[in-house]
């Protein structure tokens, strides 16, 4: 005899990402003003204030390389175990890596 599919709450993407995807403080305008380089490294930190171009929380921390830099939003190459992803992201979640 099979077990009864339970119809509680859903533990899916919200519950995973809650600790990743909250913050109060308002956010400054400093971040519009940094330039980035091709070749750069920068490090993708999520923003929940902006849900634009928002990348996946399993890149969230992780450090990549900017490959073409455009108005708003940079492409990076980020290695994730043996592959090298290629993200597009905005500015809003990602700060130069060492600053």
């Amino acid at each position: 005899m099979a077990t009864k599919k339970s119809h509680g709450r859903s533990h899916g993407f919200k519950h995973k990402a809650r600790a990743v995807m909250t913050k109060t403080q308002t956010r400054g305008v400093s971040f519009l003003l940094r330039e980035y380089q091709e070749g750069q490294q920068a490090l993708i930190i999520i923003d929940p204030r902006q849900h634009k171009g928002l990348p996946h929380r399993r890149y969230h921390g992780k450090v990549g390389v900017i490959t073409n830099v455009g108005r708003r939003a940079v492409t990076l190459d980020v290695h994730l175990g043996n592959k090298l992803k290629t993200l597009i992201t905005r500015l809003d979640h990602i700060k130069p890596f060492g600053v």
